[in-house]
């Protein structure tokens, strides 16, 4: 998990965050690990890796517009990533890729990305939930040090640690919660610092945050909290819809629900906004959340 500002325009600190890649063949890139107190990889951080290397083989002209990807495997923190680009398709309107990251040959993601040359057309958008303003609201951070040594020791390294993302919950935050809740919540953030860059790096950081809180969503009506220690909970694919430009390091609003939850599998749903309204990015995620016998082990 990355402890500095998400992109500063200098080759060694790109490195150092995790978006530096050589290319090791044509299309085929290397990353070397991120130092983390985690015991396997940020899904989200292996998402934007993917896209940012997708990005490298499309032309300029043409902007992420959506992704979907299948997590199939952990990624451990301390090995290096690899990613196979495949052009799939370059029209004069859209290009496709499919990507493959792989850590010591084993495959850990599978993502397919389409890339699209700007158009005007008619537009619409869903309105933005009606909210408090995210300067009237707690931080997550200190939602976390208030919650104190009630939180699984399991759990202490990932949310403990330096955040670069500040996250303004709306209303109630479920840690442990043992009741039902309903399938709708709403968080703000914004990226710590000042981003620079062009609009694929704000994307790709979006879809950093975006693997964070949207499956918690799906498990607030099965009255199950997060920190629960005998829920076993994964992530198993995730999709990202990209509808205007924003910047990651001003406020949007992550306005969440879940359609459904049965098999222990729990499906999550989000619409991202920017602070003045417009529906930036839509968002959806399918995850395990199943219910052990015995109380888990280990640290996330």
């Amino acid at each position: 998990m990355i402890d500095e500002n998400p992109f500063v325009d200098d080759p060694e600190t790109e490195r150092r965050l995790g978006y530096a890649f050589d290319e090791i063949a044509p299309d085929h890139f290397r990353v070397q690990p991120v130092p983390s107190s985690l015991l396997r990889l940020y899904g989200g951080m292996a998402l934007s890796q993917c896209l940012a290397a997708a990005r490298l083989t499309v032309p300029q002209d043409k902007t992420a517009h959506s992704l979907h990807a299948y997590f199939l495997k952990p990624g451990l923190i301390d090995r290096p990533l690899e990613m196979q680009v495949t052009r799939e398709s370059d029209g004069r309107s859209f290009a496709n890729r499919m990507v493959r990251m792989t850590q010591d040959g084993v495959p850990i993601i599978n993502m397919m990305a389409s890339f699209k040359a700007p158009e005007q057309a008619g537009r619409h958008g869903m309105p933005m939930p009606d909210v408090p303003a995210p300067e009237e609201l707690t931080s997550l951070d200190e939602l976390v040090a208030n919650y104190g040594d009630r939180l699984p020791e399991r759990h202490r390294p990932f949310w403990r640690r330096r955040q670069q993302v500040d996250w303004r919950p709306v209303g109630f935050f479920s840690f442990d919660e043992r009741t039902p809740r309903p399938a709708t919540r709403a968080l703000w953030f914004r990226f710590n610092g000042i981003v620079d860059g062009p609009l694929d790096v704000h994307q790709r950081l979006l879809v950093y945050a975006s693997d964070l809180h949207i499956f918690h969503t799906a498990l607030g009506p099965l009255g199950i909290g997060w920190a629960n220690d005998f829920l076993q909970s994964s992530s198993l694919d995730h999709a990202v819809w990209f509808h205007d430009e924003f910047r990651a390091d001003e406020w949007m609003l992550y306005a969440l629900d879940s359609p459904a939850s049965t098999d222990a599998l729990a499906l999550g749903r989000g619409n991202i906004y920017r602070r003045d309204g417009t529906l930036v990015a839509t968002v959806s995620q399918q995850g395990l959340a199943r219910v052990l016998n015995e109380k888990r082990e280990g640290r996330l």
